[in-house]
């Protein structure tokens, strides 16, 4: 299991710790599946009860009415549905490239971080579809140079009671840093991920993970599992 194991995240060139590449690699074979634990939440909200993320996205708020297109009955109170928050799973909250060994802050080429999330949810039917947002950087080293990037972030909502993904998608962010610049920002949004509805409170039966994943790990698609 990956909390055995448990690569740190930097928060800077200056202190840049090394993450280690079979963590990366074990993260991508489980899909993301891990053991629940995280490096940390970006997904904040601000004084207007959105993370930046999302407000600058146009997320709607996490707490949003079941269905956004059907006014509700007469009489009738509206449903809301609470969204899982988003957590990054450990060890792939930042990714480093170097020039050479050993790895040193000196010979550091690129550094992928992530810096923020966000997450919108809604009913499609029986369905919940989730939408997840990402926004992250890429950072040269002093060994780096500026030009393209690809950044992969696997986004996975996973069932709460067993921690297993039920859907899991790997996405690319193409990012450029110009000539004359150290860094770019990048920011990726999924298409829906659908899961079964089981109740309003989505955040006791789902999780949802994201990581940098610069391993093999194949896609898996949501499943047509039972309401449990």
């Amino acid at each position: 299991m990956l909390c055995r194991n448990s690569g740190q995240t930097s928060k800077g060139l200056r202190r840049l710790i090394r993450v280690r590449k079979s963590i990366l690699a074990a993260a991508a074979a489980l899909g993301l599946a891990g053991c629940g634990g995280h490096v940390g939440n970006f997904d904040t909200p601000n004084e207007t009860g959105f993370s930046t993320l999302a407000h600058q996205l146009g997320f709607k708020s996490n707490d949003t009415p079941a269905t956004n297109d059907t006014p509700a009955a007469p009489g009738k109170q509206v449903r809301h549905i609470v969204c899982p928050e988003v957590l990054i799973l450990e060890g792939t909250a930042a990714s480093q490239a170097y020039a050479g060994t050993p790895p040193s802050s000196a010979n550091l080429r690129h550094q992928y971080s992530l810096t923020d999330t966000a997450r919108e949810c809604t009913l499609d039917g029986d369905q919940l579809a989730i939408k997840i947002g990402v926004a992250g950087k890429v950072l040269l080293g002093p060994a780096g140079s500026p030009g393209s990037f690809n950044v992969p972030v696997r986004m996975a909502v996973l069932g709460a009671h067993n921690n297993e993904p039920i859907t899991s998608k790997l996405y690319h962010a193409a990012v450029t840093v110009p000539a004359g610049e150290t860094q770019a920002d990048f920011t990726i949004v999924s298409e829906l991920l659908h899961v079964p509805f089981i109740q309003d409170h989505a955040e006791d039966d789902y999780s949802i993970k994201v990581g940098i994943d610069e391993g093999t790990g194949a896609d898996k698609p949501a499943s047509k599992a039972a309401k449990h």
